[in-house]
């Protein structure tokens, strides 16, 4: 629940960049057939297809992309589980469960169906909210730089390190630099 509070924030805190990139959305649905737009699921489908799917599922998936965290590989399940109830959150067909539908679905049904009121009602906050301009949205992306997370990178290094080992052993020699295979089995000890 405090995920879901901390995606949709209050609608008169929405980001420019998404209050601009929605109304272009919405722009570009009204300029489509009647039979094209499918009453104004369409436009549901981009904003969703826009945000929720491309940034917030990449994130739920995989935090160590935001944070200077080592995710362990029991950790996958569980995110895609919570992962997949977002996502059912913004479809815009019902879910219909039946005895072959999966036990996550059966698990999370009741909150999809709480998730999608929130959705539905966010998205029409985000629509009636004041228009914003291009200019509002470039000045407002100029962000300090976020600090370099140095464990994650390092992390990182030895695992491609340990996973090429034997190349790099054989080029360091060549390029005149003395490492050897102990170095690399003391550096990169899991």
């Amino acid at each position: 629940d405090s995920m879901m509070n901390t995606v949709f924030m209050e609608s008169n805190n929405i980001p420019p960049a998404i209050k601009y990139m929605f109304d272009y959305l919405d722009r570009k649905t009204e300029l489509l057939g009647e039979s094209e737009r499918g009453d104004t699921e369409i436009a549901h489908i981009w904003k969703t297809n826009s945000l929720p799917l491309r940034f917030w599922i990449n994130i739920i998936k995989n935090p160590q992309f935001l944070f200077d965290i080592e995710k362990p590989p029991i950790m996958d399940s569980y995110l895609s589980v919570i992962g997949q109830c977002f996502m059912d959150s913004f479809s815009v067909s019902t879910m219909t469960l039946n005895k072959d539908s999966s036990a996550n679905k059966l698990v999370y049904n009741r909150e999809v169906t709480v998730y999608r009121s929130t959705v539905d009602k966010w998205y029409r906050d985000v629509r009636q909210s004041p228009s914003v301009t291009l200019r509002t949205v470039v000045s407002e992306s100029k962000l300090p730089p976020l600090p370099f997370r140095s464990k994650f990178a390092v992390a990182q290094l030895f695992k491609y390190a340990y996973k090429y080992q034997s190349e790099i052993s054989t080029a360091l020699p060549q390029q005149g630099v003395q490492f050897t295979r102990s170095d690399f089995e003391v550096l990169t000890k899991p």
